[in-house]
């Protein structure tokens, strides 16, 4: 299964204020976790 990420508008203004680079490898992480969006090395808290 695929997930799909949806911007709000706010987080998109802060989206394309980022500098090329950085919002480079937010991208690559994104389409990771959205691919596989359980992954236990991931989780915040045990």
């Amino acid at each position: 299964m695929v997930y799909q990420l949806d911007f709000d508008e706010r987080a998109l203004k802060e989206w394309r204020k980022l500098v090329s680079p950085v919002r480079e490898q937010f991208k690559k992480k994104i389409a990771q976790v959205l691919k596989a969006p359980r992954i236990e090395a991931n989780r915040l808290s045990h």
